[in-house]
């Protein structure tokens, strides 16, 4: 049906086709990165729904676009908007010969641009040249691309300490490099190609978090306390102005051109590990956008210098270079040919190994992807076998890596690669994998050592027993170690790797099983609830696992720690004499000596940056930022024991009720509502492991503090209590709970109806 509107459409053309040249020309050279993306959408979407109406107005904007681009005085802002708009035209319409060789050439005059905006949208004009074009950009490119990486592939100022703490007076470091252009330091460029493959072989560079592969030396470190004397030297020239020289490029001033030799000198060991390599990443970017664009044209430009320059990159110190080269490696082992591939894996696979290891997440997650493409590839060709042994490790921890992207993508590349056979290639490369696991639990990084307990509870629960038995002594030892750790949450992932592995091999862990119960105990006792609780369920598994022997050792453990907050002091603390910030899931207590120590420090923006904690310590609870447990933890972790052996020992969990209930119900110290909520939590798994009629016999000296809690003025408690209520009323009936109520109890349920739904009438 024709009406005004369409009507108008058809005969006129539609008025959202037709496009202002001006408002999207304007839009491009603003200074708001969301105006910019905003005109090459109008841009696209006119040429994509009338590409013939508005080509004059396309011409226009392509004739103001190289301009701008020719311009030196442009702004920055004015040529990322135009090389955008080049995007735009290049994926809408198709450009003429010349235009498409000015853009291309116009690209690589900013490849080096002062603005990183600039430079990694260059990348972007390569790839939409090298989708029309083809392997052609590649070739004409390649001079320069080349080119600018070998350039910057170094930064003035071999051996830059990159962990020395700034003073707050030093220069920027961006200024470096003028500053030390002067001083002609040589570097050396050559790498041995055997330090790439061989993994006995240390290289200068990235610390691989623990990695058991090609083994990477680390920086030496210059204590802080040398450059106090510096700190007192600027005082003084604050205070007495003397001669001043100017520095290059920038208004600070020394006094003299000693002092200034001696700033380079700092400045250049303050230089971090990531600065100073200008546009070293975005020109690997640019590269690796040709390969995109080029696709299966570029497979036979993978030559040797090709493949030398992406294993020097894959161990460069700055972690955005070694990013964009795995994201690089990505990009050929998805589009290449099959021989090439094979090249591919055997140069990159040690790399790989070495990406899915590295401290940083971000090179983690490229290394992943990069790993993705060519394992998945090279297992439908069938040449995968001899690379499993070096990838499978890394890509086991990597799903409980503490990154949700790098798990998650690591998970599903462990589907599309292993499919059903993951347990069963687990169990055949069993020996190079626990290796790795027991060198994992020993990185520097926290979080790896948390994956790497992870990792061994899957084990003992999903792989073969037959293939896992030789090596249970050495993962439980690994496990012990972990248990001393002076991260929480890897001392609960290996609290519950434990529990896990003797249900698994009761036989092959009695000798250790004593150790293990000291360490459980005292984790019992532990400041960290979870923990508490982990503690709890390891020692619920080693009842199952040995039945009356443990019965006898866990029964007179768990009276004396139900009893304990008889001795709680008024003046209780939950997680005291720490401060009010975590570092790697520990909160550390500030000491006196640490509190002048500490202040006025660097900080850190991650915590890959940041110094790490150290792994162990002479015995569990001798860690550095432990502190006693209060008696009140002490019962809190008895109940955790208590609801978990309800289902395997309900007659002693029901002699003990009424001791429980007894030492729920004091008040007479600041923290008891937390040991109220975690009773009252209990309570209904108890009920329902115990059984009705067992649990109906010992419930009586539970109701009178039960209520009690419901009144009280702390959420956290009255909220369980409520849910306590309301479980208890379904399991065992409204009119059997009911019955149990007094007067008292039910005007407390009234009051508390907004929280408790639990009718107080038949």
């Amino acid at each position: 049906r024709i009406n005004k509107l369409n009507f108008r459409a058809i005969f006129f053309g539609s008025p959202h086709s037709r496009m202002d040249s001006r408002a999207i020309l304007g839009d491009l050279r603003s200074p708001q990165l969301i105006k910019r993306q905003s005109a090459v959408r109008k841009l696209k979407k006119g040429l994509s729904i009338s590409a013939s109406e508005n080509s004059k107005i396309a011409d226009e904007i392509e004739k103001e676009m190289i301009d701008t681009l020719e311009d030196s005085k442009s702004s920055w802002q004015s040529t990322h908007g135009m090389f955008l708009a080049a995007v735009g035209l290049l994926e809408s319409i198709k450009l003429a010969e010349k235009s498409r060789k000015i853009i291309m050439r116009k690209a690589l005059d900013h490849l080096e641009h002062k603005e990183y905006r600039v430079r990694l949208v260059v990348g972007s004009v390569l790839q939409a040249l090298a989708n029309v074009d083809g392997i052609s950009i590649y070739l004409d490119c390649k001079k320069e691309l080349f080119e600018s990486i070998h350039k910057n592939f170094h930064r003035d100022g071999k051996g830059v300490n990159a962990k020395v703490q700034a003073p707050k007076f030093l220069l920027p470091t961006a200024s470096l490099l003028e500053l030390t252009a002067e001083e002609n330091v040589k570097t050396d460029s050559s790498i041995d190609n055997e330090s790439f493959l061989n993994p006995s072989i240390t290289t200068p560079s990235v610390a691989s978090g623990g990695a058991t592969l090609p083994n990477i030396g680390k920086l030496s470190v210059k204590p802080a306390s040398s450059l106090r004397g510096v700190r007192k030297e600027k005082k003084s020239m604050l205070s007495k102005p003397k001669e001043e020289t100017k520095r290059p490029s920038t208004t600070t001033r020394v006094s003299k051109p000693a002092d200034l030799m001696r700033w380079k000198a700092e400045l250049r060991e303050q230089m971090h590990d990531t600065e100073g390599w200008k546009s070293l990443e975005t020109s690997f970017n640019a590269l690796r956008c040709i390969i995109a664009g080029s696709k299966s044209a570029f497979d036979k430009y993978v030559d040797e210098e090709f493949l030398t320059l992406l294993e020097k990159a894959s161990i460069h110190t700055n972690r955005f270079v070694r990013e964009i080269t795995y994201h690089t490696t990505a990009a050929i082992a998805q589009y290449c040919g099959i021989d090439t591939l094979r090249t591919l894996a055997k140069r990159t696979c040690v790399l790989l190994a070495k990406g899915l290891s590295d401290n940083w997440s971000q090179v983690r997650y490229a290394s992943s992807i990069a790993t993705r493409h060519l394992l998945t590839r090279a297992q439908k060709a069938g040449f995968a076998g001899p690379y499993l042994p070096l990838l499978l490790p890394p890509m086991c921890i990597n799903r409980y890596y503490v990154a949700q992207g790098v798990r998650i993508y690591s998970h599903e590349s462990w589907k599309m690669a292993m499919g059903s056979r993951g347990p069963e290639l687990v169990a055949k490369h069993i020996d190079k994998i626990v290796d790795f696991y027991v060198a994992q639990a020993g990185a520097d990084n926290h979080a790896v050592r948390e994956a790497a307990c992870a990792c061994i509870t899957e084990l003992a629960l999903k792989v073969e027993k037959k293939a896992v038995s030789p090596h249970v002594k050495t993962l439980l030892d690994t496990l012990i170690d972990c248990f001393k750790d002076d991260s929480w949450p890897v001392r609960d992932a290996a609290c519950s790797a434990c529990g896990d592995f003797i249900q698994a091999f009761p036989k092959e862990s009695e000798e250790r099983i004593m150790k293990l119960y000291k360490l459980w105990f005292d984790h019992l006792k532990d400041s960290i609830p979870t923990v508490r609780e982990g503690a709890a369920v390891s020692l619920g598994k080693a009842l199952k696992a040995y039945g009356s022997d443990a019965e006898n050792i866990i029964g007179p453990k768990l009276k004396s720690s139900l009893a304990a907050v008889k001795d709680q002091k008024s003046d209780s603390t939950r997680l005291g004499g720490l401060q009010n910030v975590t570092q790697f899931g520990v909160a550390r207590r500030v000491t006196g000596k640490e509190s002048m120590a500490l202040s006025d420090q660097q900080m850190y923006s991650c915590g890959s940056l940041a110094p790490k904690m150290k792994k162990r310590g002479a015995g569990c609870m001798d860690h550095s930022f432990q502190r006693p447990a209060e008696p009140w933890e002490i019962t809190d972790g008895a109940v955790y024991l208590l609801r978990e052996i309800s289902d395997k020992k309900p007659e002693l969990v029901g002699s003990l009720m009424e001791t429980a209930a007894e030492m729920v119900s004091r008040r007479h110290y600041s923290h008891h509502v937390y040991l109220k909520k975690t009773f009252w939590k209990a309570i209904p798994i108890i009920a329902k492991n115990m059984g009705k009629r067992p649990f109906k016999r010992v419930m009586e000296p539970i109701m009178e503090p039960l209520f009690e809690t419901l009144a009280c003025n702390h959420k956290l408690a009255a909220h369980a209590a409520a849910d306590c209520i309301e479980a208890l009323d379904k399991y065992l009936g409204h009119l059997i709970f009911l019955g149990r109520m007094t007067d008292d109890m039910k005007r407390k349920l009234q009051r508390a109806s907004h929280i408790c739904r639990v009718r107080t009438t038949r």
